[in-house]
C-alpha cells in the first residue's frame, strides 16, 4: 500500500505575503525534480461554486457532490462541508508525492511560515508544527525554527523535508 504523501502548509499573517507566489516558485522546482505536487488552497470568503448550473441542480437534488470533467480534465469539484482532512483525502487519489496547503494555519499539519516584519515572530508560539521561517532580514534570536531567506532555500528545504518522509524520518 502506498504511504501518504507529506503536507506542508505555506502560512503567513494575513494575505498579500507572498503565499500564492512561493507555491507557483516551489511547484516549478518540485516539478523539475520529478516530484508530483498537489494545492489544496484555504479561501478565507465562503461562495458556492456553479451557482444555477447543471452540478449545482444536481446538489440541490440530493447528491453529496458534483464535479465537471471535460476533454481536457476535471474542471470543478465541489463537496458541500469538506473538511481539510476529507479535501486531503481526495488529493490522495492523484497519488502525489507531497501535497502544499495555502493556509490552514491553524491546523495541526506542518506548516512553512512567511513574516514580513520583525515584530510578526511573535506568532510563532501560537502556532504548531513550524518546520520554517521565510523572512529576509534579522531575526530575533530566540527563534529556533531554521529562518530561510529566498524561494530557492525553500525549495532546497522541501525537497529535504520530502526526502526524509519517504525515510520515515518526520
Amino acid at each position: 500500500m502506498r504511504s501518504r504523501a507529506p503536507v506542508v502548509c505555506i502560512v503567513a499573517p494575513g494575505s498579500g505575503y507572498g503565499k500564492t507566489a512561493l507555491i507557483d516558485s516551489l511547484l516549478a522546482g518540485l516539478k523539475q525534480q520529478g516530484i508530483k505536487a498537489c494545492v489544496l488552497k484555504h479561501s478565507g470568503h465562503d461562495f458556492e461554486p456553479d451557482v444555477e448550473k447543471d452540478t449545482w441542480f444536481f446538489r440541490q437534488a440530493g447528491a453529496i457532490g458534483s464535479a465537471v470533467i471535460t476533454e481536457a480534465g476535471l474542471a470543478s469539484f465541489y463537496v458541500p462541508c469538506s473538511t481539510l482532512e476529507s479535501s486531503l483525502a481526495i488529493l490522495e487519489g492523484l497519488e502525489p508525492d507531497i501535497i502544499l496547503c495555502e493556509g490552514f494555519k491553524e491546523s495541526n499539519l506542518p506548516k512553512i511560515l512567511l513574516l514580513k516584519a520583525e515584530d510578526e515572530f511573535g506568532i510563532i508560539p501560537s502556532l504548531t508544527s513550524v518546520l520554517a521561517v521565510v523572512y529576509d532580514s534579522e531575526y530575533p534570536e530566540w527563534v529556533k525554527v531554521p529562518v530561510l531567506k529566498q524561494a530557492k532555500e525553500v525549495l532546497n528545504f522541501l525537497l529535504d523535508y520530502h526526502r526524509r518522509s519517504k525515510e520515515g524520518l518526520v
